[in-house]
């Protein structure tokens, strides 16, 4: 299926990341593009400007093209991937790799192929599109070619894809709204009712990655955060405790557990006995959360265990899948529809 010349790339919600054969991880970049308001002519894209989020004037706009798993700007998309593209390859057009595109479950077919056009308009030979549910398992080591039940829980940016593989195919999956970016907005929802404090989607970012937990930590941690007073309108800094993190993240690990109730009530008996004894994987930048995967244990009485470099799992997977394909030709890379667990 693959000769030479060959890439990966995940677009995923929060970074794009680019692999390339025998190399592996190449480009990891922050998925933000930013762009003058009129003009709609790109300043800058990745790190350069996720630095200038939440700082622009009124003339400048930074965005996430994709959004809770969802492309909100096929425009923007094509700029951040024309310079992924280029950032890789360099601007030589006799260079015309092939591509493996790592795309969020559930996306409509005209969405693919849209992406697909965008690619091969960028100097891509062909594209071959990968479920980034499938990139995840095998990134984490799962064998899911194999007649068992495994079971990995993808925590993106945007959106959770929960999947009971078998023999190579999706048996049971479906996707849900609890990412890590609903846990940001838990935050930034119970500094303003706790505090009356105003704070910006990166300080709630930052509060999650460094003291946010999902259970008790063995020592309390405690962190400044820094926003606009409710009261007053005046800027102001509270001290936050990760006490209060297992608090104000209550209500999205809540219904997280809840939905994987309800998924695993409903995978057929043979393939839930199998997850019951193999336990279950956790993948994805999300699945970093302090605590995450012990919870999930305790309230599911199944093993979890976090994988190795879980955000960077569907990078590593499509790496695997270019260096070796002929060990997963058994392997679907495309769910074949809508799981009917109806969430």
């Amino acid at each position: 299926m693959f000769g030479v010349d060959e890439l990966g790339m995940d677009l995923g919600t929060s970074t794009l990341h680019v692999v390339v054969r025998g190399k592996g991880v190449v480009l990891s970049e922050p998925a933000y593009v930013a762009y003058d308001r009129q003009t709609r002519d790109v300043i800058a894209v990745g790190e350069d400007a996720r630095r200038m989020f939440g700082r622009t004037p009124a003339g400048l706009v930074v965005e996430r093209p994709l959004r809770d798993g969802r492309i909100r700007s096929f425009d923007l998309v094509n700029k951040m991937m024309r310079y992924a593209i280029r950032r890789v390859v360099g601007k030589r057009a006799a260079f015309r790799p092939r591509m493996l595109l790592a795309l969020p479950g559930g996306m409509a077919p005209s969405e693919r192929q849209t992406l697909i056009d965008v690619l091969v308009d960028a100097g891509v030979r062909s594209v071959v599109p990968v479920d980034e549910s499938v990139a995840s398992a095998l990134g984490a080591g799962l064998r899911i070619d194999q007649p068992y039940g495994r079971m990995n829980i993808d925590i993106g940016g945007g959106r959770t894809n929960v999947t009971v593989f078998s023999m190579g195919h999706q048996v049971v999956w479906d996707i849900l709204h609890a990412g890590g970016d609903r846990f940001d907005d838990a935050i930034v929802d119970y500094l303003r009712k706790k505090h009356n404090l105003l704070i910006g989607e990166r300080t709630a970012e930052e509060l999650k990655i460094n003291i946010g937990s999902a259970r008790m930590r063995g020592v309390k941690l405690e962190m400044d955060a820094c926003g606009r007073s409710l009261v007053s309108g005046l800027p102001r800094a509270v001290t936050v405790n990760s006490e209060e993190m297992i608090e104000a993240l209550s209500e999205p690990l809540r219904d997280l557990v809840n939905d994987l109730h309800r998924i695993i009530e409903r995978t057929p008996p043979e393939l839930a006995s199998d997850v019951f004894d193999e336990g279950i994987t956790l993948s994805g930048g999300g699945a970093q959360l302090f605590g995450l995967a012990e919870e999930l244990s305790e309230q599911t009485r199944i093993p979890v265990t976090l994988a190795d470099e879980p955000d960077l799992c569907v990078a590593h997977g499509l790496s695997a899948l270019i260096d070796d394909p002929d060990r997963y030709e058994n392997i679907d890379f495309m769910s074949s529809g809508r799981s009917d667990l109806g969430m």
